[in-house]
């Protein structure tokens, strides 16, 4: 049976890579990708749709898909301060997942991040670790969520930090094994692989982390 997927983020790295994934993927006849700023797909799987949060009905009435994607995602400095970065990593997932519970959605696929914690004294991570258990609170049938450690892969943007970060982190990849192999840092195309098999298959698992994604792929 084909399915239709919809996809929130889908201008971000691992969004981006997810939505390339899904055209490709049999399994998903349609493909509902909401955007800001749209992006004109040509594509007969994608039905692109402007998307206005302050139009809470209209999302609502267009969200009818079988699997849900989000994979959005800012930083802080972006963001501009720590309440607007939570008005999108946290409030927005929490959006979604009621409007999946609403519309009967059967599953909901989240990225958030390696070492969420809602007891962290990181804001990040806090607010990571906040965003799963809230989530988790909602009537979906399936809920995971994928921690991925740094992403690889080219963004529209430049982050200085991250690029640096990056260098550092494929000069040590090779050497990271056993217990620190969940750090390593990890391509944004196989966190979108992993989260569409996860998407195609009946698991009980919902949270997976770094280390675990690489294994599903």
């Amino acid at each position: 049976m084909e399915k239709i997927a919809a996809v929130f983020g889908a201008t971000g790295l691992t969004g981006k890579s997810l939505l390339n994934q899904l055209i490709d993927n049999k399994n998903y006849a349609k493909i509902l990708v909401f955007n800001r700023n749209l992006q004109n797909y040509n594509h007969d799987k994608i039905d692109e749709l402007e998307l206005d949060w302050n139009n809470i009905e209209r999302i609502i009435n267009q969200l009818i898909a079988d699997d849900l994607f989000c994979c959005v995602g800012i930083t802080i400095k972006k963001a501009g301060s720590k309440e607007a970065f939570k008005q999108v990593d946290l409030q927005i997932p929490l959006t979604l997942a009621q409007i999946a519970e609403n519309n009967k959605i059967k599953k909901l696929l989240v990225v958030s991040s390696l070492g969420a914690n809602s007891k962290s004294r990181n804001f990040y991570l806090q607010t990571k670790g906040k965003m799963e258990e809230e989530v988790l609170k909602f009537n979906i049938p399936k809920i995971h969520f994928f921690r991925p450690s740094m992403l690889l892969g080219k963004r529209n943007e430049y982050r200085a930090g991250e690029e640096i970060g990056k260098i550092a982190m494929k000069i040590f990849n090779p050497l990271m094994i056993s217990g620190l192999r969940k750090y390593k840092a990890i391509p944004a195309a196989t966190v979108a692989k992993a989260m569409i098999k996860i998407a195609n298959i009946d698991s009980p698992k919902v949270i997976f982390n770094s280390d675990e994604l690489w294994n599903l792929v």
